[in-house]
């Protein structure tokens, strides 16, 4: 590794500040090339690279574009979900897949994807992208946009993690009664109350969800599901698209019976122009969509960068 002709290649994609990062803490033990977050500029360095770290979710790997990538040892993402990633072509070549899912010393003081989460709500509840439309196009009739009031209303957390435990604090501040689902959750504050899935969505004038994709959560928010939603109320997805039937979602807004969604993720992003929440939101204010920028806080990224960076040190050290 002494030899910069034999060291082994590093590819990283995620946002500029963040490069400066990995050549800081591998550049001594890596060539390292950033790239940007398109298939033109990745695609072809990743399949001559040994490692890939990704801090942008932006491009899919599928299976052949693994089996390309002849020195590839590893991928790490700084990221919890790797969904975009091919898991089976890595795993028939026994290559590991590093993601920030379940590192709880490094995810439990991040808080930008609970507090975009809390955001979405708010923005939900006083009909803020209708009323700034409003605003900008010269009108000035509050009547229009009459909010929901929090205080006193019911939030149900489906996914008491880290990100639905501070989404249970700011709930708790505002006076809002709170309800959860989580099979697995043993340490839930004292005043937030466990329910089945189903009292949940009857009871809650807010429901956010924060889970991981898996065989146990895949598609499900679906229409039987949304069927049963509380008359009115507000739904907020920052963890991933494929947790709900996002087609149902758009009937139950344009039926009155959800009052509003907000959500930071889309089925098939970032390619969304023919996503039906999307396009519904086209010409509905009802829906407030986000660029997955949920994690997206520069010094929060550099230092889940930094910890990732850590990891492939430990990694190619170990091998």
């Amino acid at each position: 590794m002494n030899s910069e002709t034999t060291r082994p290649t590093l590819v990283f994609t995620g946002p500029e500040h963040s490069a400066r990062v990995v050549r800081e803490r591998l550049g001594d033990m890596f060539d390292v090339h950033a790239v940007d977050a398109t298939p033109e500029s990745l695609l072809p360095k990743f399949r001559q690279c040994t490692a890939f770290l990704d801090a942008s979710m932006k491009v899919p790997l599928t299976a052949t574009d693994i089996d390309a990538a002849g020195q590839l040892k590893l991928i790490v993402t700084a990221t919890t979900g790797a969904t975009h990633i091919d898991q089976v072509a890595l795993a028939a070549r026994n290559i590991p897949l590093l993601t920030l899912k379940g590192q709880r010393e490094v995810l439990r003081e991040l808080t930008p994807a609970a507090e975009l989460s809390w955001a979405l709500v708010m923005a939900c509840a006083r009909r803020l992208r209708g009323a700034l439309a409003h605003v900008r196009d010269g009108g000035w009739e509050r009547v229009e946009f009459p909010g929901l009031m929090l205080k006193g209303r019911t939030i149900g957390i489906i996914g008491m993690g880290r990100i639905g435990g501070w989404m249970a604090r700011y709930a708790h501040a505002f006076g809002m009664r709170v309800v959860y689902f989580d099979p697995n959750n043993e340490d839930a504050p004292e005043y937030a109350q466990a329910v089945t899935l189903t009292e949940l969505v009857g009871q809650s004038d807010v429901v956010s969800i924060h889970v991981h994709v898996g065989d146990r959560t895949l598609g499900m928010i679906d229409r039987d599901l949304i069927a049963q939603f509380k008359s009115g109320s507000i739904f907020v997805n920052t963890s991933r698209g494929e947790l709900t039937d996002e087609a149902a979602l758009v009937e139950a807004l344009a039926n009155g019976h959800l009052a509003a969604v907000g959500v930071d993720v889309l089925t098939d992003e970032p390619n969304i122009r023919d996503n039906v929440l999307w396009q519904y939101a086209q010409s509905h204010d009802n829906v407030v969509i986000t660029p997955h920028i949920g994690g997206f806080c520069p010094d929060a990224v550099d230092f889940v960068v930094g910890y990732s960076c850590d990891r492939i040190r430990d990694w190619f050290n170990a091998a």
